[in-house]
């Protein structure tokens, strides 16, 4: 009875031959080659469903008036999908964006949709459009619920992965820029390739009668692939002088930038707004346009304009300084988003 004993106990000391645990440890290895993609692409898809999801609720807010999720994967038309945007009749087709052309409004427009181009493009899930820089742009007709006032509070933002960083490049305006006496932006964002402390590029803005610049983003354009891009504005109450005052800000990757320089004053080519109702209702109804920035026909395209035809949107309005990039989510709120919101947009679609 005590050999059988020993003899298991010698049984179990022996352990795994070599061989065996050789062939434990590439059985595993085969199984984790298989499980591994199947386990990460599960992961990756879920992380666009979440996005979407959240996306979807975003479009139910009543402050969110425009909202281009870029899943239509095809076509010339950006659908919006918000709901029941707080604005006075409104029709969510009517916020819808075009995809057009510069130089030939009638043609078709030469954006791509590039498939399985977004921010998930290694899955497979998402779309984006690709502006080319030249004389590609989406135009929103729709102005009700897009034109703000000193009074107003908003929030735009947008997802974009920059080709080129060329001064003036545009993700997106409601504006005519002129000169120092003669301009008018509601709002705009626009790139300034020289700011920043690598030399990488930041990002100018107008806002009703102010132009700011933030000197350094922290970011790096030319590697930093996709960047969340938001524009806020939130009414402050009345100045000394009784004027509306408001404080604007810019993020970027959910990250606000802080103060910025004051380049109203400074710089005699900014496109301040300094007659930013032009941009409204009681004149010309600048429309919203994605991938370029609005100017005045009279002083960017001379020769093209009729003195004889003031106040015609056609005869006053060229785009210029267009994006050249990718772009994949477009939203537009008439509320200031709080820094939590915007930095939970930026996680929500994050990769």
């Amino acid at each position: 009875m005590k050999s059988g004993i020993h003899l298991k106990r010698r049984t179990l000391r022996r352990g795994f031959s070599f061989i065996e645990v050789t062939m434990v440890v590439l059985i595993l290895g085969i199984l984790m080659a298989i499980m591994l993609p199947v386990l990460g692409r599960a992961k990756d898809r879920a992380k666009f469903i979440k996005w979407f999801a959240f996306n979807r609720q975003c479009a139910n807010d009543p402050a969110c008036v425009v909202n281009f999720n870029m899943q239509e994967g095809e076509g010339t038309v950006l659908n919006n999908i918000c709901a029941g945007a707080d604005v006075e009749n409104f029709k969510a087709n009517e916020y819808n964006g075009y995809l057009k052309n510069n130089n030939s409004p009638t043609a078709k427009s030469n954006i791509q949709w590039i498939k399985s181009g977004g921010r998930w493009a290694k899955y497979g899930y998402k779309y984006a459009l690709q502006f080319n820089g030249a004389d590609t742009y989406v135009l929103v007709p729709g102005t009700q619920g897009l034109d703000f006032t000193p009074y107003d509070e908003f929030t735009v933002m947008a997802w974009c992965k920059f080709d080129k960083l060329g001064l003036g490049d545009c993700p997106f305006s409601k504006s005519l820029w002129g000169t120092e006496q003669d301009a008018a932006a509601q709002y705009d964002l626009y790139s300034n390739p020289y700011a920043g402390t690598f030399g990488q590029g930041s990002f100018d803005a107008d806002v009703f009668t102010t132009c700011g610049t933030w000197m350094n983003t922290h970011v790096d354009f030319n590697k930093a692939g996709w960047v969340h891009l938001a524009l806020r504005y939130a009414y402050t109450g009345l100045d000394a002088n009784g004027d509306p005052a408001g404080q604007i800000s810019v993020f970027i990757n959910g990250k606000p930038l802080g103060a910025f320089l004051n380049t109203t004053n400074e710089n005699p080519d900014t496109a301040s707004a300094t007659g930013w109702k032009a941009c409204s209702g009681g004149f010309l109804n600048v429309p919203v346009v994605l991938g370029a920035a609005g100017c005045y026909r009279k002083y960017w395209s001379p020769g093209t304009y009729d003195k004889t035809k003031v106040g015609v949107l056609s005869n006053e309005l060229i785009l210029k300084f267009f994006f050249q990039g990718r772009m994949d989510e477009f939203l537009l709120y008439k509320r200031a988003l709080s820094d939590g919101e915007i930095k939970n947009h930026y996680d929500s679609g994050a990769e």
